[in-house]
């Protein structure tokens, strides 16, 4: 499967990427990657707390950040559920019992929040229930 990171034309590399979030990743990405994913751009908007954005405009940086690790994250579930969107986003809109009963994709908010995630999914990954 294609990553996310590569169709949506992400920056390489972490200094790269660091530099594009600190300049603020351009909101037509959130409408690239609602497309990806066959939800509204209101609802990734939503997800990464991202409000009345227009196509034009640059989102702030705790904005970029989210965006960033909702990608990692649908690109770690992509591998894990071979490709199936549908699932990886039902996971990620689910509340999670090894995640307080929260929805993961809540938790994206943060990089703390993203390394919670992240972990559920390694888990996951070798086998143990999440």
């Amino acid at each position: 499967m294609d990553k996310l990171h590569d169709k949506l034309d992400l920056p390489k590399g972490h200094y790269h990427l660091h530099q594009a979030i600190l300049a603020g990743l351009p909101a037509s990405l959130i409408f690239d990657l609602a497309v990806e994913l066959g939800q509204p751009a209101a609802q990734i908007a939503e997800w990464i707390g991202a409000r009345s954005m227009s196509l034009d405009s640059m989102m702030p940086i705790s904005s970029s950040e989210a965006f960033c690790r909702l990608v990692r994250a649908l690109d770690s579930l992509g591998d894990l559920y071979e490709s199936n969107l549908e699932g990886a986003i039902s996971w990620l809109t689910t509340p999670n019992k090894v995640l307080a009963k929260e929805r993961p994709v809540d938790l994206l908010a943060t990089e703390a929040g993203g390394h919670a995630v992240q972990q559920a999914i390694h888990a996951i990954e070798h086998g143990l229930p999440v």
